[in-house]
């Protein structure tokens, strides 16, 4: 009765593919007393569909003499009146983006460093979190614990290979310990590829996911029709093998989003919590509706006996194709 999942996880997944971040980090720099400057690498408003940050009340945009414009990159410099920027200040970028890393760097040498995401009103950056060591290390666990877990609940692919695992394991022991070498394994090269310890682009690696999914599909039909193999008789095996390759493209997120350099150790440890607590959260789930669709006594008709396993390996199969083309020179 599982079956029903895997089908409906299928069904949602071009929903999660445009998960991109146009702009990565904007920089606001303090140039002189109530002067400040904002750089971010896209063409400048009116050139591109990136709209002018908004400034708050007491603050007006200045002739940016002293940062060139290019078609390439914006810099715009502001005014404050009355009195400099204070923590109650708010910038907010009006850009339906993911969110945006943002670096501060005051006259005294100083540099806050926040990720803020996208809300109703845009990016809404707030001052108050960009002062020199501001954000307590519980800050930053709640930010990076909450980005890591949105991250795995929106990364689909991810949640497939996880899928296809639920599918093909057979045994609450033996899910445990294949869960658990998924994790441990992902932990193991996230951690390092954060780290600088270890790297790979990331073309083939998310070409190597998709291929990690066709190949549990792939397995997923030997067992139906009897053929039991390595995979399943030792599923932790391939989890710990793949869950390596997955670790680097959740490295690749984390990269994207990037790290404050003071907080690195908190930071990775959770959005790697945050992974999993979202990891766990879709395994509890798919226990708990398989449970009440096997309440139900539903019925899989015949004909559509290798219906899941199919439909994985096809939409798998077509991020394999697309991710590989991507790989080849223009």
């Amino acid at each position: 009765m599982r079956r029903f999942l895997i089908t409906f996880v299928l069904l949602i997944a071009p929903l999660a593919l445009g998960h991109t971040t146009k702009i990565e980090q904007v920089t606001i720099m303090e140039m002189a007393e109530n002067r400040y400057g904002i750089r971010y690498a896209a063409p400048p408003p009116g050139m591109s569909e990136f709209a002018a940050p908004i400034l708050p009340g007491h603050c007006k945009w200045a002739d940016p003499e002293d940062f060139p414009i290019t078609e390439t990159s914006t810099s715009l410099v502001f005014e404050t009146v009355g009195r400099p920027l204070t923590a109650e200040d708010r910038i907010i970028l009006p850009w339906q983006k993911n969110g945006v890393m943002v670096e501060m760097k005051w006259r005294d040498g100083s540099i806050g460093r926040q990720f803020f995401m996208s809300g109703g009103q845009g990016i809404v950056v707030e001052m108050s979190q960009l002062k020199a060591g501001s954000g307590s290390w519980q800050a930053t666990a709640k930010r990076y614990f909450k980005l890591g877990l949105e991250h795995i609940l929106g990364g689909i692919d991810h949640l497939l290979f996880v899928a296809g695992l639920l599918l093909l394991v057979r045994g609450k022991r033996k899910l445990l310990l294949t869960i658990t070498a998924f994790t441990v394994a992902h932990s193991i090269t996230l951690a390092l590829s954060v780290l600088g310890l270890f790297e790979l682009p990331s073309e083939p690696v998310e070409a190597i996911i998709a291929l990690s999914i066709v190949f549990l599909a792939v397995e997923n039909v030997h067992l139906r029709r009897g053929n039991s193999g390595l995979t399943s008789r030792f599923p932790w095996i391939v989890s710990f093998a793949f869950g390596l390759i997955h670790g680097l493209g959740f490295a690749g997120a984390l990269g994207d989003i990037g790290l404050p350099q003071a907080d690195v150790p908190s930071a990775l440890l959770f959005f790697n919590l945050g992974v999993e607590a979202g990891q766990l959260l879709f395994v509890a789930g798919w226990i708990v509706l398989a449970g009440l669709i096997f309440r139900m006594k539903l019925k899989w008709p015949a004909r559509l006996a290798l219906a899941p396993e199919y439909a994985l390996g096809i939409v798998a199969s077509y991020w394999l194709l697309e991710r590989s083309i991507a790989m080849l020179p223009v």
